[in-house]
């Protein structure tokens, strides 16, 4: 079944430093993500889909307001848990449809098997597009420490060892030799929340320094293949 969530979502790069400090101070009011690792966090592979003119990417660069970017998601390079999502951004609110995958089923999409404009929603909708000019373009890799606050719906989760496998897209190859795209000492802090972020949260995070920026993932890793 698709799934549909929309909510603010805030972006900062922040060193090394503040993410430990974060990472010792949220759960005293946060609770960490249940399905984290013994360290607390969690492995995520993701590929990208765009046109032959990376649509989605420069649109990006171009600071396009409403933009779109298909991707598939799994979890600790495990096969059990596998997303296809459609992620939409318009300013500071973002949109995700998702729908669970199968791993033969996230292998068509990669392959771009035929049978995939005939699928619902938005399994579908992607197929056509796969069936058309779209493609996998790049693996992002990370590994992701996340924590949630009830009131406010509030997500807020660190992001260090950010990499991609240069011009690879086989995305469930334990053996991809992956890059570094951060500078060195960054991490990525994100606040997603829903109307509004609780004044607790905002304290907490209003210690660490940290730069607001329109930093992705996606064009980070993307950028270095240029």
């Amino acid at each position: 079944m698709d799934r549909t969530v929309n909510r603010h979502e805030v972006k900062f790069i922040i060193n090394l430093l503040e993410a430990e400090l974060l990472k010792r101070r949220l759960p005293a009011l946060l609770k960490p993500d249940s399905h984290a690792r013994a360290d607390g966090s969690y492995f995520i592979r993701s590929v990208y889909f765009d046109d032959p003119d990376y649509t989605a990417y420069r649109e990006k660069l171009d600071g396009v307001k409403e933009r779109t970017k298909y991707r598939i998601r799994f979890y600790n390079m495990s096969d059990k848990v596998i997303f296809l999502e459609k992620k939409m951004k318009n300013g500071d609110m973002t949109g995700k449809e998702s729908v669970r995958l199968s791993r033969r089923g996230a292998q068509a999409f990669l392959d771009g098997h035929r049978a995939l404009p005939k699928l619902p929603g938005l399994a579908g909708e992607l197929g056509r597009l796969r069936q058309g000019v779209w493609k996998p373009v790049v693996i992002v890799d990370y590994d992701r420490w996340a924590y949630t606050y009830d009131v406010g719906n509030v997500r807020v989760t660190i992001d260090m060892n950010v990499r991609t496998a240069p011009f690879a897209t086989d995305a469930f190859d334990k053996r991809l030799l992956t890059v570094p795209v951060l500078e060195p000492g960054q991490a990525v802090l994100e606040v997603k929340y829903d109307a509004f972020l609780p004044a607790p949260v905002r304290e907490l995070l209003m210690g660490v320094t940290k730069q607001r920026c329109a930093v992705s993932k996606y064009t980070q890793c993307l950028s270095i293949l240029e």
